[in-house]
């Protein structure tokens, strides 16, 4: 993390040891917060009311404490809490050191929130497609080595499907449901091809052409206005599909 960075997080991160870790590197955070977080938050959980815009006091707490002033940190440091209503009508709390209302409006913070998604939906592309968790190895080098590999497949993807997603989605432009590239296609085409393109006597052109051809078989359409509900699952059931049904490529 650099000075000036802000730190995106989901529940369960937020805590006092959490913010002034941020703030002692110079950086700033916005983080959601759960029902059973700071008195700040609970009490706007119980007002459920969105679009509110508070500063609040955290002070650490008793196990915190000898940490904070072996770290040199405040016992005490100001924030602000914001509400958001999400489209499910779920209340949304977010904490963020980012106190000023005038330069960073409510919806500006929200909007800025949601951007974490991206990030969310990358770990599980890796954590699923890719099954990161399968290592080759149980030594720390072989873990470390799955981890760069899967990464650096991840990255490459990301930059080589650029000419087939933007001839793709022009394509399909006046469709209701545009197309975009297959990620589990891609990985898998990429997967096969990635020694070529990287470290053989092959012409890399020869090589990219190929595949971008192969990533646009079997596109997936764009739905931008579906919303599919959250079902719970029984644990013999998602055994079931982490065992038999969900498709990895690694």
């Amino acid at each position: 993390m650099e000075p000036g960075d802000i730190e995106l997080t989901d529940r369960g991160y937020t805590s006092y040891f959490w913010v002034w870790d941020v703030l002692a590197r110079q950086g700033h955070f916005l983080s959601r917060c759960s029902r059973s977080s700071f008195a700040v938050a609970q009490m706007l959980f119980r007002q459920n009311r969105a679009g509110v815009s508070v500063c609040g006091v955290l002070r650490a707490p008793k196990e915190f404490k000898r940490q904070c002033r072996q770290r040199g940190w405040p016992l005490e440091v100001k924030v602000r809490f914001v509400t958001v209503r999400l489209k499910t009508g779920e209340l949304e709390v977010l904490v963020t050191s980012l106190l000023d209302p005038e330069r960073y409006p409510t919806p500006d913070l929200a909007e800025l929130y949601w951007r974490r998604w991206g990030q969310e939906t990358f770990y599980g592309r890796l954590k699923g497609r890719l099954d990161l968790e399968n290592c080759s190895g149980r030594t720390v080098q072989a873990v470390e080595q799955d981890l760069a590999a899967t990464l650096l497949l991840s990255n490459v993807e990301s930059v080589v499907i650029g000419p087939a997603a933007a001839h793709l989605a022009q394509r399909t432009s006046q469709r209701e449901q545009p197309a975009k590239i297959n990620r589990a296609l891609s990985l898998h085409a990429l997967k096969t091809r990635l020694i070529d393109l990287l470290a053989s006597e092959l012409p890399a052109e020869k090589v990219l052409q190929e595949l971008t051809q192969w990533f646009q078989h079997n596109p997936v359409s764009v739905r931008k206005r579906r919303k599919v509900p959250r079902n719970p699952f029984s644990a013999a059931r998602s055994y079931h599909f982490q065992r038999y049904v969900r498709k990895l490529v690694f």
